[in-house]
This record gives C-alpha cells, sequence and structure tokens, in this order.
C-alpha cells in the first residue's frame, strides 16, 4: 500500500448517494469509510485475490486504487509501493 504520509487530505464533497453535504479533512494516513456497489464478477476477481495472498479484501482494494490512480492514471505528488 501507500507509504505512510504525514500530511493532511481534503476529501472534497461528492455525490455518494445522497447529497453532498461538506468537504472533510483528514490525517494522510486516516482510515476513512465508503461504500461501493461493484459488479459480482469484478467482486469475484478481489476475493479470490484476497484469499490467494491470504490478505483482507480491503488491503486487496486499496493496492489496486493506488496502482489505478498512481500508475495508470499518473497522479503526482505521491510515491507509492505498489506491490505486483
Amino acid at each position: 500500500m501507500a507509504e505512510r504520509r504525514q500530511r493532511r487530505v481534503e476529501i472534497r464533497s461528492a455525490r455518494t448517494g445522497r447529497p453532498a453535504t461538506r468537504d472533510r479533512v483528514h490525517d494522510a494516513n486516516e482510515l476513512v469509510r465508503f461504500d461501493a456497489r461493484i459488479p459480482a464478477y469484478i467482486a469475484e476477481h478481489l476475493y479470490d485475490e484476497a484469499a490467494r495472498s491470504g490478505r483482507p479484501v480491503r488491503e486487496v482494494l486499496a493496492d489496486l486504487l493506488v496502482k489505478w490512480l498512481f500508475v495508470v492514471e499518473g497522479v503526482t505528488g505521491v510515491r507509492v509501493a505498489v506491490a505486483g
């Protein structure tokens, strides 16, 4: 997963199934909970990888998001360590 950062991050208000209320500010390493509905075939692969690797689903998902955001999309300003 991403290396530990010592800064604050702002999570902008966005649509999550109910009206957006306000931006939130968190420590960079603070865990943020969100709910996502994904197609079953994607969940199958996510859970298979978690079972294969012996890691929690949330860690597998976080690594996939890091890989996509910072490696594929080229988001800058954050150094990450991506497994695989």
